[in-house]
């Protein structure tokens, strides 16, 4: 009772982190394509990438089919349709039901815990209280984008499965199955690695006791996700014309890999080390874990590989549940396993990645801290707390092996639970912002403004779009039909146009100066940094806005005056 009581008090805090302030920063180039195609969804009945005045579609137009319809997963533009229609399109709008969708996984996270340690209420707490007050997941739950429901897919599709497996109800079975569709259609590769990941987990602890007609049952539900999926992506046209597939379709070309290791492997080691840099894993809990587990094993006379779910389950350490964390844990192992396999980052450009296509195995692997802390409890409570507190409020697990900040170059080690509480609560001032106020009180209605980098026009376009149009978005390597845009009577094609606006985020060249610089003047340069540092990953993550430099340039033609409206 008393630790119910408490994970209740655990999941409110959760529940207020994860929605209040959810307009303190601007959308990044990933949440606000995301919001715009969104509101095409609510207003137009399909995610279409022209809205009558600019076109959103990645670089170069990659993410759009022939029809301009965008090719990326749909059910965030669903979430982002029904928070727009309920909030407006803003940053709340956009955000408000990812966040919703993620205090519904902690909540199937709790029945989860509970349904494989229903005798272990204090563990379950503290499994719950790592994952609920995880800073890391907390970010991601406040984005507009698919993080949210892949955490949701994974913990609901375990959870769900649990049920069907124990009472053998169809009901679940077509639970299980609908949790498995909508995780193919949020994010292509991470409902893939659930599906994966929930059939290789099935077959190491229940594949001996499986009948034909539970594989029977299953394969159906399989067959169910497989056709809905692949109906999806026929009616997209992905498999059809020049482009042979949906990995063409990506927002930033896939580059070549030449490396000795096979790609794939290589995917899976540095996604493993950043894992245990970001403190996902840490990695003296987890060299504990696995002491522990061997001991455990080696106690019961069981071989480390068996894979007999009734003598696993018999497995423990005095009153320590590992053999049934243990499950917990190798569900989140195998989860961030296939999408590393199978992750399209070119990770080998600078080796390493934003763990993105993992968060999914987050609040599992978090369970290995948890145990741990269960068992200084056991020792000691004023260990137990000790402990608590350190693992919670630090990442020292990841020292010294952390990851480095790619904007900074600053060890990402630190006090994250409080750095996200104060940034949360404090004003955070970002170049989208700062640049968007400007064009909106110094750019006349309709001007052109052209932006080179998609990452900085797509956001500005989310918070000016109505008011300026973005100019010169496609060049002559455009994937899309170009007898079809030029019947949209837009400025959308580069060299074709002389923009009224020229943004510039980062360094300018001096070839580029050498372009332009007679006949525009740079006419505001803001003292703020250029880089969006509001995404999730640590690696990506300032918790404070970084101190100005040089790098946002905002250029007229000489002809031309500013003039404040």
């Amino acid at each position: 009772m008393l630790y119910g009581v408490l994970s209740l008090g655990v999941f409110g805090v959760a529940v207020y982190l994860s929605f209040v302030n959810l307009d303190h920063v601007a959308l990044w180039h990933d949440e606000a394509p995301t919001a715009i195609l969104g509101k095409a969804l609510l207003e137009q009945g399909i995610p279409h990438g022209w809205d009558g005045r600019n076109l959103v579609g990645g670089d170069n137009g990659r993410t759009l089919n022939a029809n301009l319809i965008d090719t990326l997963p749909p059910l965030a533009y669903v979430l982002n349709a029904v928070g727009i229609g309920l909030f407006g399109f803003n940053e709340i709008g956009a955000r408000v039901m990812h966040a919703f969708v993620g205090v519904l996984s902690l909540g199937f996270l709790y029945l989860l815990l509970r349904e494989h340690l229903q005798k272990h209420p204090r563990l379950i707490f503290f499994m719950f209280l790592f994952a609920a007050w995880s800073a890391q997941l907390l970010l991601y739950f406040r984005q507009s984008r698919y993080y949210a429901f892949m955490v949701l897919g994974v913990i609901a599709a375990f959870y769900v499965y649990e049920r069907y497996w124990r009472t053998k109800n169809v009901v679940y079975l077509a639970l299980l199955t609908l949790v498995a569709t909508l995780s193919f259609l949020n994010h292509y590769v991470g409902g893939v690695a659930t599906m994966l990941s929930l059939a290789a987990w099935h077959l190491l602890f229940r594949g001996r006791e499986t009948t034909g007609r539970d594989y029977l049952q299953l394969g159906l539900g399989s067959v169910v996700v497989v056709a809905v999926g692949s109906g999806y992506l026929l009616w997209l046209g992905v498999f059809d014309g020049e482009r042979g597939g949906w990995l063409d379709y990506m927002g930033m070309p896939v580059r070549a890999y030449g490396g000795n290791l096979p790609a794939p492997l290589l995917r899976v080691q540095i996604y493993v080390s950043d894992l245990f840099t970001a403190d996902w894993i840490s990695w003296p809990v987890f060299l504990w874990f696995v002491g522990i587990l061997i001991l455990a094993w080696t106690r019961k006379g069981q071989s480390p590989d068996s894979a007999s779910s009734a003598r696993l389950c018999g497995v423990t350490s005095g009153d320590l549940p590992v053999a049934e964390a243990a499950k917990i844990v190798l569900m989140g192992a195998l989860f961030a396993l296939f999408s590393a396999l199978l992750s399209v980052q070119p990770v080998w450009s600078n080796h390493t990645t934003d763990l993105r296509y993992c968060v999914g195995a987050l609040p599992l692997l978090l369970a290995m801290k948890g145990l741990f802390v269960e068992w200084t409890w056991g020792k000691s409570k004023i260990a137990g707390i000790a402990t608590t507190v350190v693992l919670l409020m630090t990442s020292i697990g990841a020292a010294p092996f952390n990851m480095t900040m790619v904007d900074t170059g600053e060890r990402t080690l630190g006090p994250h639970l409080f750095q996200f509480v104060r940034e949360i609560h404090r004003p955070y001032r970002d170049a989208i912002r700062v640049v968007s106020q400007y064009l909106l009180q110094h750019a006349e209605p309709n001007d052109l403004a052209y932006v080179p980098k998609f990452a900085y026009r797509e956001p500005l376009t989310f918070y000016a779009g109505h008011h300026v149009r973005f100019c010169c978005l496609l060049d002559q390597h455009s994937p899309l039909p170009r007898r079809k845009m030029e019947l949209l009577d837009a400025p959308l094609y580069l060299g074709e146009q002389d923009p009224d606006w020229i943004i510039l985020f980062g360094h300018i060249s001096k070839e580029y100066w050498k372009e332009v610089g007679a006949s525009y003047e740079v006419v505001e340069k803001p003292a703020v940094h250029h880089r969006l540092t509001q995404r999730p990953a640590l690696n990506y993550h300032a918790f404070t806005p970084l101190a100005p430099v040089p790098g946002v340039y905002v250029l007229r033609p000489k002809a031309k005056r500013t003039v404040a409206r």
